[in-house]
């Protein structure tokens, strides 16, 4: 069935083989949100929030972020709550631009305020959504703020090539650009699903973090802005996508959730929850390409889910 939504999507995604217009887009380049301390706080505390309740300590903990986009500022949010140490690994340096010191007073300002987590709201496609967004006093240690600013603000100066503390690796290209067995924490924000080549990422993660170690991300399957429908992504087809990837970095992969959970399983991760959002409206089944029309009923109605994902104790790898 042709969709005549399709075409600007289509004609947009051509154009990037023009290129003038492919120059121009790679300088306006932005992922929308983390250049933002308030977003970058909201979607931290969210993360810490949910993982807390299956165990996990940040007091140190050594931190890696799939995909901070705009900044690293989720990852100093997490620095400044009592992370020990952060890697970012990105596709695109979108970080390399951003004020990174007036974003971390920024957040140190909202720490030291206790300020409430900013809840739907103001930001309504910020996943998970809380039962309280009151600030998680009890996950968090402020006593030394100051003098936590303070050092990372001088490891910010330094430079995050090679940083113990703060770095930071775009493009990330392998698993060896982590040191395998060093992570507490591997997290994401809207990242899985823009990933293409998605199994060796998981196989990544598995092997960065140390054994006990936790995933935690909060990844969608909708269409985004390619679709008047939130699962108009799954009407095109093979071609007609790849004509409107273009020459951009990435897409939409249009993996549904099952994939995902069944990947983590593969490579030996424990599903700790998966807060999945449902959408019944959208396309009908029958409007779709044929290679999702007859995807399970519960991923045809599936357009997002917080999944937490720990490596078992017991892994010697």
């Amino acid at each position: 069935m042709i969709h005549t939504w399709k075409v600007p999507h289509i004609v947009k995604g051509m154009l990037t083989y023009v290129p003038p217009v492919n120059a121009w887009r790679l300088r306006r380049g932005v992922t929308g949100g983390t250049n933002s301390g308030r977003y970058c706080y909201a979607v931290w505390l969210r993360h810490l929030v949910v993982l807390a309740k299956h165990g996990f300590s940040l007091n140190g903990a050594a931190i890696g972020e799939l995909g901070p986009g705009d900044s690293i500022g989720t990852g100093l949010a997490a620095l400044l709550a009592g992370g020990g140490r952060y890697v970012g690994l990105d596709v695109v340096p979108y970080s390399a631009n951003a004020n990174l010191e007036q974003l971390l007073d920024e957040i140190a300002r909202l720490y030291s305020a206790r300020e409430p987590i900013p809840s739907h709201e103001e930001f309504p496609a910020v996943r998970p959504r809380l039962s309280s967004y009151e600030f998680p006093a009890g996950l968090i240690d402020l006593r030394d703020l100051p003098a936590r600013v303070q050092r990372i603000r001088l490891a910010l100066r330094r430079g995050m090539d090679n940083n113990a503390e703060v770095s930071y690796r775009a493009p990330w290209a392998s698993v060896a650009d982590v040191e395998a067995g060093s992570l507490d924490l591997i997290f994401s924000q809207g990242v899985l699903q823009c990933i293409d080549d998605i199994e060796p990422t998981y196989h990544a993660m598995f092997s960065w973090l140390k054994p006990g170690g936790y995933a935690s991300h909060s990844t969608g399957c909708a269409a985004v802005h390619f679709s008047p429908y939130w699962n108009g992504h799954w009407a095109y087809s093979d071609l007609e996508w790849r004509l409107v990837r273009g020459r951009r970095e990435w897409l939409p992969n249009r993996l549904p959730l099952s994939v995902h959970l069944e990947l983590a399983r593969r490579v030996g991760f424990e599903v700790l929850q998966v807060d999945a959002q449902y959408d019944r409206g959208g396309l009908a089944a029958e409007h779709l390409s044929p290679r999702f029309r007859h995807l399970p009923a519960e991923d045809l109605a599936t357009r997002g889910a917080m999944v937490v994902l720990r490596k078992p104790r017991s892994a010697t790898r």
